[in-house]
């Protein structure tokens, strides 16, 4: 059994169709790369893997075969498999990558499996240098990093420097960087969408310091976006306070409702669907004051209602499918769907989905919805809100 069975396109579909050949060398920062192998594969990547004689001593040949799920090359023999593998392959990642390995590269000499399949991509298709070696020695291979940045294709991924030493990057670093090379632009394959989703706790400012915000966490259009991606979708995320989304979906950084909203408007001209999960604050302060007010003394603050993104958005956008979400607090099912109805109505939704805080507050990993549809669909979902988030995007993304 290929021991990456049922790992592929966990995560998305970027990379899909992609191969990709990674190079060992003999770096402590190896021990990493089977880490690195299987990321690869939860995008999609089928992965090959080369590695130096002395890189056994650092991580074992099981450990790289079990990551890719591929015999590990460690020789060249008769099949000449640096070529072979320029052929299959549309990009080389070497992580990590020595000062001995980085130099020979960039003096053109291929003395190993690795530098030898280098060799072949070098200046004809993508190779990605992830350095890892003590602090000195990167310094003292500076002129072989300049000549090499200035090839074509190649990407040289900075190191962390710590504690005296240039520590391999993150491996998500070099995810990103091969995503950003290899995929291209959106074609819509596989039946595909751009799907654009709003998540997190908007904050509307009473000063420069203070706010008004909720406490919504971020992870429900956390799951939404990572759901979408896996299902193939092109997905960008505008984001307030709370989760992060997924380092590999483009996301843009706001904080009140309406930055959020204005960017919505930019990014959705080219979205098909717009997801709204964000906690959008109802209420702002009608004045914000300039610099801190004073603590000494009480303050009265005066509310006004805020706008509604997603009526903005309806309006701006009145052909594309849009999804809002509405949370209330101690409303039995009944009153749930009759709220949801109306909003659906009022601000002319293709769906939303509602739910009451009172089960399952923000923050929690297990909710309980309805989705609501303008056509009169109905469906109730239970569970971790990963899994629900996945039947929502199958339902209203079609």
């Amino acid at each position: 059994m290929d021991p990456t069975e049922g790992l592929r396109c966990s995560k998305s579909r970027i990379l899909k169709g992609k191969r990709i050949v990674v190079g060992v060398t003999s770096s402590i920062g190896a021990i990493e790369t089977p880490k690195l192998i299987r990321e690869l594969i939860r995008h999609g990547a089928e992965v090959y893997t080369v590695a130096t004689q002395e890189s056994r001593g650092i991580i074992g040949e099981y450990s790289l075969e079990f990551a890719s799920g591929k015999k590990v090359c460690y020789n060249i023999t008769g099949l000449v498999e640096h070529v072979t593998l320029y052929n299959l392959c549309d990009a080389m990642v070497i992580y990590p990558c020595t000062a001995n390995t980085l130099s020979k590269i960039s003096l053109g000499i291929g003395d190993n499996v690795v530098n030898t399949t280098a060799m072949m991509f070098l200046g004809h298709k993508p190779l990605f240098i992830a350095p890892g070696m003590h602090k000195n020695m990167l310094h003292n291979i500076g002129e072989h990093m300049e000549r090499l940045k200035n090839k074509r294709s190649v990407y040289i991924i900075p190191p962390r420097i710590e504690e005296g030493k240039a520590k391999v990057p993150p491996i998500e670093d070099v995810v990103l960087k091969v995503m950003e090379v290899l995929k291209g632009e959106y074609r819509g394959d596989e039946g595909g969408k751009k799907i654009l989703i709003l998540s997190g706790a908007t904050a509307e400012f009473i000063d420069r310091v203070r706010v008004i915000t909720n406490l919504s966490s971020g992870k429900t259009g956390y799951y939404l976006a990572e759901a979408a991606s896996r299902a193939g979708h092109h997905v960008e995320v505008i984001h307030a306070l709370g989760m992060e989304p997924p380092y590999y979906v483009k996301s843009h950084k706001v904080i009140t409702s309406r930055e959020m909203l204005n960017k919505a408007l930019e990014l959705g001209r080219d979205a098909q669907v717009i997801i709204s999960c964000a906690a959008i604050s109802d209420f702002i302060p009608e004045l914000s004051f300039p610099g801190k007010i004073k603590s000494d003394r009480d303050i009265v603050l005066k509310l006004k209602r805020n706008i509604k993104v997603i009526k903005e958005l309806r309006r701006a956008f009145p052909e594309k499918t849009i999804v809002g979400f509405k949370a209330e607090y101690g409303l039995n099912k009944e009153e749930l769907i009759e709220i949801g109805k109306e909003k659906l109505k009022e601000y002319d939704l293709d769906y939303i989905v509602v739910n009451d805080l009172a089960r399952h507050y923000f923050g929690d990993d297990y909710n309980e919805v309805i989705l609501i549809g303008r056509d009169g669909i109905l469906k109730e979902f239970k569970g971790r809100k990963s899994e629900i988030m996945e039947y929502i995007v199958k339902e209203v993304v079609r």
